[in-house]
C-alpha cells in the first residue's frame, strides 16, 4: 500500500555537513571537496538504482555533473554557518514501475524547484531486499540567474525583534542599562535579517508537500491515493503511527523487538479495529435500510391493488429443489472442464517456450546480443584502445536500444546498459518480461475459472434457498396451468432484478410446509406431461448455455507445435 512521506533538512556548515559528503552519501560515489580538499566515498552502491540531475534555464552545463555542481555552491558560499544545500527525502509507492518513479521524481522537480531557478540531484534507493523505495533529492540552496548563468543574490530584509506577546524588543545599552536613543532621540529596537530564499519560506514547504501527493496521486488507482494532510487535517480521529527510523527497523530485522516498532504495531491494531467497527455499522444501517423501504414497498403495492392468487406451486416444490441442485452440479461440471482445458493451455505453451520461444523474444535476443557484443570487446580491450570502444559500447547500446522499441514497443525498460555485466542481467530480465507477457493471458484465465470454480463449488454445497424453491416451481405450475388451459394467460413479467425483497411472514404461505412431501401424479397421462416439459427445460437451458460467448470457443487453446 502506498505511503506518503516527505522531509526536508538543511546541510549546514554549523552542523558539521557538507554538500558533497552528502552527495557521495546519496549517490554512493566517489566526491571530491575542492573547498576542503576531502575525498568522500560512502560504498552504497548495492542501494542505489538511478541518478540524476535537473537544471533550471541558464544553468552552466558543466552543471551536469553533480560533483561539478555542489562544488560550485561550497566554494560559493562563504560563511562559517552558511547552508549550502538542502535534502528532501521522499517515499516512492511501490505501486510504481521503475519508469514510473523517474518520471514522478523529475516532474516534481522541474515544476517545484527548477523552475523557481534551484538545480537539484536526485537519487532513487532501495534497501537490500528490494523494499522501502524511496529518493534523495539535494538541491543547491542559491538560485541560478538565467540571464547570467551565475549564482543569484539572496535578497535579505531586516525585521524586528518580537517577544512572546508579539511586542518589539528594545535595544538595551549595556553601560546605563536603558534602552538606546539615536542622534534625533528615537528609541532603538532589536532587528534581524531575514533571508527571502523561497525555500526557507513556510509556505513554500507546504506546497513541496501537497505537490508530492498530487505528483503521485496523477499515476495512481484512486484505492491507492495518499494525502499529504495529517489526520488532524483530515477530520480523522485515527491515531497517527510515529517515525521508526533506520535503527528501529534494523532492529526487527535482527530478530530483535523494537519499542518504536512495536507502539507502532499497538496502533496500527487499534486502528484496524476501530475501522472495522465502523464498516460493520455502516453495513448493518445500510440493510435495515433496504429491509425497511422493501417491506414499505411492499406494504403500500398491497394497498394500492390485491395480489392475483399464485397457482398451487407447493405440487412443483421437489421438482424445483432437485432441478435447481442439478442445475448447480453441471454448472460446476463446465467450470472444471473449462479450467482443465486452460491448464492444458499454460502446459502446453511453456513446453513451447522451452523449445521454440516467440518470434518477439528471438528479435529481442539478437538486438541485445549486439549491445553485448560491442560492450565485451570494451570490456576485454587493453588500455589504449579501451577508451574508444567504451564510446562505442555505449552508441552501439544507444542505437539497439531504439531498436528494442521498435520490435517491442510495450515493453517498459528498453535501455540497454553498455556495460557487459549489466547488459547480460538486462538480457534475462528483458527474457522475463516477454515470457511474462505472453503468459498473462493464459494464466489470468486460469486464475478467473478457479476462482469461479471455488464460487460454483461453495454455491453447490449449499442448500438452494426456500426463495430460489419457490420461485422455480411457480414457473413450474405456471407452464402445468398453461399446458392444460392455453386460453388462459397465467404468464407472469420476468423478474428484472430491481423487486423489493420479499419480507412476507410464514403465515402468508398458508399452513402447509414448503417442505413436505408430494405425491406421484394420478394418471400416466400426468407423469408423461411432466416428463415432456422437463426435458424440453433441460433442452432449452443447454441451447441457452451453447448460446453464450465462451473464452475457450472464440479463441481454441493452442496445443503443442502452434505458433504465435
Amino acid at each position: 500500500m502506498a505511503i506518503y512521506h516527505l522531509s526536508v533538512s538543511n546541510v549546514s556548515r554549523a552542523s558539521g555537513s557538507r554538500a558533497t559528503a552528502t552527495l557521495s552519501y546519496i549517490t554512493g560515489k566517489r566526491v571530491h571537496d575542492e573547498r576542503r580538499g576531502e575525498t568522500y566515498d560512502y560504498g552504497r552502491k548495492e542501494r542505489v538504482l538511478r541518478v540524476g540531475t535537473l537544471l533550471p534555464e541558464g544553468a552552466p552545463a558543466e552543471f551536469a555533473d553533480p560533483a561539478v555542481l555542489f562544488n560550485a555552491v561550497e566554494l560559493h558560499e562563504t560563511g562559517r554557518t552558511a547552508r549550502p544545500a538542502k535534502k528532501i527525502v521522499v517515499a516512492l509507492p511501490r505501486e510504481f514501475t521503475p519508469r514510473q518513479r523517474v518520471q514522478a521524481l523529475e516532474e516534481y522537480i522541474r515544476e517545484n524547484l527548477n523552475a523557481d531557478g534551484y538545480a537539484a540531484t536526485y537519487a532513487i534507493h532501495e534497501d537490500r531486499e528490494g523494499n522501502n523505495p524511496h529518493a534523495h533529492i539535494l538541491v543547491a540552496n542559491r538560485q541560478i540567474d538565467p540571464a547570467t548563468g551565475g549564482w543569484a543574490r539572496l535578497k535579505q530584509r531586516m525585521e524586528y525583534v518580537l517577544d512572546e506577546r508579539g511586542e518589539r524588543v528594545p535595544l538595551i545599552d549595556p553601560e546605563t542599562g536603558r534602552q538606546k536613543t539615536d542622534k534625533r532621540g528615537r528609541r532603538q529596537w532589536k532587528r534581524t535579517s531575514v533571508s527571502l530564499n523561497p525555500l526557507d519560506r513556510k509556505a513554500k514547504l507546504k506546497a513541496l508537500r501537497e505537490s508530492w501527493a498530487k505528483t503521485c496521486n496523477a499515476r495512481l488507482d484512486e484505492t491507492a491515493r495518499i494525502d499529504h494532510r495529517s489526520l488532524e487535517d483530515q477530520g480523522s480521529d485515527l491515531e497517527p503511527t510515529i517515525h521508526e527510523g533506520y535503527a528501529a527497523r534494523a532492529i526487527e530485522r535482527a530478530g530483535g523487538v523494537s519499542e518504536r516498532c512495536q507502539t507502532n504495531r499497538e496502533i496500527r491494531r487499534s486502528n484496524s479495529l476501530l475501522t472495522a467497527v465502523r464498516a460493520e455499522l455502516g453495513r448493518i444501517f445500510d440493510r435495515l435500510g433496504e429491509l425497511f423501504a422493501a417491506k414499505i414497498g411492499r406494504l403500500r403495492r398491497r394497498q394500492a391493488r390485491p395480489e392475483p392468487a399464485e397457482p398451487n406451486w407447493r405440487y412443483f416444490e421437489g421438482d424445483a429443489r432437485r432441478q435447481l441442485e442439478a442445475d448447480k452440479a453441471d454448472h460446476t461440471a463446465a467450470i472444471r472442464g473449462k479450467l482443465m482445458d486452460a491448464r492444458a493451455d499454460v502446459g502446453n505453451r511453456e513446453e513451447w517456450w522451452r523449445s521454440h520461444g516467440t518470434e518477439e523474444h528471438e528479435a529481442a535476443k539478437q538486438i541485445i546480443d549486439v549491445a553485448r557484443a560491442a560492450s565485451r570487446e570494451a570490456r576485454d580491450a587493453n588500455i589504449f584502445k579501451r577508451g574508444r570502444l567504451l564510446r562505442n559500447a555505449e552508441q552501439v547500446a544507444g542505437e539497439q536500444s531504439e531498436r528494442l522499441r521498435g520490435a517491442v514497443p510495450w515493453l517498459e525498460d528498453a535501455d540497454i546498459p553498455a556495460d557487459w555485466d549489466q547488459a547480460n542481467r538486462f538480457r534475462m530480465r528483458t527474457t522475463k518480461a516477454i515470457y511474462d507477457h505472453d503468459m498473462q493471458p493464459r494464466t489470468r484465465l486460469v486464475a478467473e475459472l478457479e476462482r469461479r470454480l471455488e464460487q460454483a463449488e461453495r454455491a453447490e454445497s449449499e442448500r438452494p434457498s426456500p426463495e430460489q424453491v419457490k420461485a422455480l416451481a411457480l414457473r413450474m405450475a405456471e407452464q402445468r396451468a398453461q399446458a392444460e388451459n392455453p386460453t388462459q394467460d397465467t404468464k407472469r413479467p420476468a423478474p428484472s432484478g430491481d423487486e423489493p425483497l420479499d419480507l412476507s411472514e410464514p403465515e402468508d404461505w398458508g399452513e402447509a410446509s414448503p417442505f413436505e412431501s408430494r405425491q406421484a401424479p394420478r394418471t400416466k397421462a400426468d407423469l408423461l406431461n411432466e416428463i415432456r416439459q422437463r426435458t424440453d427445460r433441460l433442452t432449452g437451458q443447454r441451447e441457452a448455455e451453447q448460446r453464450q460467448i465462451d473464452p475457450w470457443s472464440a479463441q481454441p487453446p493452442q496445443r503443442r507445435g502452434h505458433g504465435r
